[in-house]
């Protein structure tokens, strides 16, 4: 099934899809759709819930939830209900049809509701969608889509989540050179360094929840007066929100659409995170620094020795598409009035491909941290590429008791810019005539070791890992 085919079908009528005459195919020019590309952009759990099938499935949904919901009220019979919810089915609607239907329309749901007129009895042709309107419809069935897809976008996060926190954990010791600004810092341990992708990631699955809570039944008939039930419009209301399982909003929401652009935002800032995580993985696996690389990455097409790292890029990429998104969705709000299409139309992109490309990352993020090789040498030997000068930090920490610490700072910022090109830090403790009076060859050897200037770096992690697991488990 074509990803929202009628939809793009309205917006570039003429030109979106091409007929093959060869072979009858069909060529997509969207990413999501390619014979091509389309592997690399797609999670089928995410495509199942916006694809055209679903779509239509939910509208027929909602139609039903308030077919049943008016019959239990009296305002319709209870015979017609019975007709509505048997002829509510997917089976009963032609796509290709209503693809032409919308191009005409701007709209599906008329052409739905006029194959469903033209299939059934008496019934369905005088109490279908009666009192209600299209944005009731489409605005509850995208409400419903959005929860599903926040629930498997949960599910999918949390794995990612546990994933890190055991790789974290297992290299809570694993030592390396934390570096700000592109330059070396201080030692750190690759555990700790992994866990401010855990945070953030912790902290983006409680905005879904967040988020979550505020995703509403839209049913208010046209303008939100629910004025076609008369003194029955918000019993009805409750009936419905009950049979679809999506609150009621406290105000009517109609040009509302903030809850729909914080749902988009959120999902932006785990691509984000995730774009984070790749560009570091991408760097650290220069060779130059080599202490990271991906478990199976990409041949190069000319160069044999060159693996090039799949994952991490596509995850960086994935980023700029969320932040494409992100800026966009704000204008989902540009209603005027009541109620503006204009702004309409941008959900019904933005929306399902913000989930797909998030979730994608996410998939792709959990692909490369379980075949991810870890260079625990080499990430020791690295302290050598800046000649061990990364633990001048903890010199100077150590002399505060002995010469207090501005004194400490400015004899080490003098001895390191004094000191001969090529020369260890260990050779300039030794040789300056200032240093070498305060520490001992035994003192050296300690302040010199990275391991002994981790502080609670294992300590936090083995505190983080419980932390999340009594969270997520």
């Amino acid at each position: 099934m074509k990803f929202l085919s009628f939809f793009l079908i309205l917006l570039f009528p003429a030109t979106i899809i091409f007929a093959n005459e060869s072979d009858n195919s069909y060529s997509s020019i969207s990413v999501f759709e390619s014979e091509i590309y389309s592997s690399l952009f797609s999670n089928e759990e995410i495509r199942n819930i916006f694809n055209d099938k679903s779509l239509v499935t939910n509208w027929l949904r909602v139609e039903s939830a308030i077919a049943k919901s008016q019959a239990k009220l009296g305002i319709i019979p209870k015979s017609a209900s019975v007709s509505l919810i048997e002829i509510l089915d997917i089976k009963n609607i032609d796509l290709v049809k209503l693809g032409s239907q919308t191009r005409k329309v701007g709209r599906g749901i008329k052409g739905m509701l006029d194959q469903l007129r033209a299939k059934g009895n008496m019934d369905v042709k005088n109490y279908l969608h009666l009192g209600t309107t299209t944005q009731d419809i489409m605005d509850s069935a995208t409400s419903m889509q959005i929860k599903q897809a926040i629930g498997i976008t949960k599910t999918n996060l949390k794995e990612l989540i546990l994933l890190l926190n055991n790789v974290a954990y297992k290299n809570r010791s694993t030592i390396m050179v934390a570096r700000s600004n592109g330059q070396d810092a201080i030692p750190t341990t690759f555990g700790l360094y992994l866990s401010t992708f855990i945070g953030e990631l912790d902290r983006h699955y409680t905005r879904l929840e967040e988020v979550e809570s505020r995703i509403y039944l839209q049913f208010g008939s046209t303008v939100g007066t629910l004025a076609p039930y008369k003194n029955k419009g918000l019993e009805l209301q409750k009936l419905v929100s009950k049979e679809l399982k999506l609150p009621i909003a406290l105000t009517p929401w109609n040009p509302s659409r903030d809850s729909y652009v914080e749902v988009v935002q959120t999902v932006a800032l785990i691509t984000s995170t995730l774009g984070r995580l790749g560009l570091d993985v991408n760097n650290l696996g220069r060779n130059q620094i080599g202490e990271l690389s991906e478990g199976e990455s990409g041949a190069s097409s000319t160069m044999p020795h060159k693996r090039n790292p799949r994952a991490s890029e596509f995850m960086v990429s994935f980023s700029y598409y969320g932040k494409m998104y992100a800026c966009a969705a704000p204008d989902m709000m540009n209603h005027n009035d009541i109620r503006q299409g204009a702004p309409w139309i941008l959900e019904w992109s933005i929306i399902p491909e913000s989930f797909m490309i998030s979730n994608t990352s996410i998939d792709r993020a959990t692909a490369m941290i379980n075949k991810l090789k870890i260079n625990k040498d080499q990430m020791l030997a690295n302290f050598g590429s800046s000649n061990n000068f990364v633990m001048s930090e903890a010199v100077m920490n150590f002399l505060v008791d002995k010469v207090g610490r501005g004194k400490a700072y400015d004899m080490m910022k003098k001895a390191v810019k004094n000191a001969p090109a090529g020369m260890s830090f260990t050779d300039l403790l030794k040789s300056d005539k200032d240093l070498s009076l305060l520490l001992s060859d035994e003192e050296i050897v300690v302040l010199t070791d990275p391991k002994n200037y981790l502080g609670s770096a294992v300590e936090q992690v083995e505190m983080i890992y419980k932390k999340i697991n009594s969270k997520y488990k």
